[in-house]
């Protein structure tokens, strides 16, 4: 009797939890409609994105003060005018669409917003976290964080940029097109910028004394690590010398020193002293850094000498 009487308590249990109202759910149309906004939004089709809020929707991005759709709109135009491209990841969007204590419901939205700066190509990248409430399929008020600093900071860079003397920017023009070559794996902007016999030392080593030999000098790692970047962080220039701190990142996914792929991720800070002729041409870097990190987040040995 005992056993009949615990069974029959587990099946009203059973029972109950299954006419539980379901809260939580990765398809719907709210969710449909979330993502149809995201793509309006993205498109620039101001129209449409603003057919998914209600007239009286309150929107709080960053803020505790709740904006209408269109002052949302014109906040957001103001931003992506100074962008040449912007998206959300395509990989990394994660949705959900959630039914509260309240009965009320909500979609949630992660993902990483992309966007590179219309003036100087700069490119940002951002987290971003929406959840938005939806009545009769349209949103009503919506909450959006996201840390702007980065944009912020890369519109200051601009800023300072655009306030430099000519010959600087001309000099910062070029650092950034040697950057950009390293980072799209391409000796050509460095070619285009410096003369034949520019060399290059590393911590106090002259390793380099040709343009050849730079190519060669950056195939190695780019062809080690196929997602090889550098971020530059300061850049400084006083007479013909420019001073620029580094960090160079990227996945050892191929042949490093006669080192097969490890898989392993580097992030190595650095220091270059770059010196330019009196034609602007760049004939020398000076680059300091500590070469035994590279070999020490590989796990690997460095080569003997």
């Amino acid at each position: 009797m005992k056993k009949l009487l615990v069974l029959g308590l587990a099946m009203i249990l059973f029972i109950a939890c299954q006419n539980q109202p379901q809260n939580y759910f990765n398809a719907s149309p709210e969710l449909e409609t979330f993502k149809a906004g995201v793509a309006a939004y993205e498109a620039q089709d101001w129209d449409t994105w603003k057919s998914h809020y209600a007239d009286t929707a309150k929107i709080f991005h960053n803020s505790n003060k709740g904006n209408s759709p269109d002052e949302t709109m014109a906040g957001m135009k103001d931003m992506l005018s100074t962008l040449s491209s912007y998206a959300f990841s395509k990989e990394n969007a994660v949705s959900e669409m959630v039914v509260d204590k309240n009965n009320k419901t909500w979609v949630n939205y992660w993902n990483t917003w992309r966007g590179k700066l219309k003036a100087n190509g700069k490119e940002i990248s951002i987290p971003v976290h929406i959840t938005s409430e939806f009545v009769d399929g349209k949103i009503v008020q919506e909450y959006a964080y996201y840390n702007l600093s980065e944009y912020v900071d890369a519109m200051q860079d601009l800023q300072a940029y655009n306030n430099l003397p000519a010959d600087e920017k001309a000099i910062t023009d070029a650092v950034n097109k040697v950057v950009d070559g390293w980072n799209t794996h391409n000796i050509a902007n460095l070619k285009a910028l410096s003369v034949p016999n520019l060399t290059r030392a590393s911590n106090g080593v002259v390793d380099i004394k040709s343009i050849d030999e730079y190519e060669s000098f950056m195939s190695v790692f780019v062809t080690a690590f196929p997602d090889f970047k550098v971020h530059v962080s300061t850049v400084d220039i006083a007479d013909n010398k420019v001073y620029i701190n580094w960090t160079v990142t990227g996945t050892h996914n191929g042949d490093f020193m006669g080192n097969a792929a490890t898989g392993k991720k580097i992030k190595v800070p650095g220091f270059s002293v770059w010196t330019l002729n009196n034609e602007g041409q760049f004939v020398s870097e000076e680059a300091f850094f500590d070469n035994q990190a590279i070999y020490s987040q590989l796990g690997i040995s460095p080569p003997k000498v």
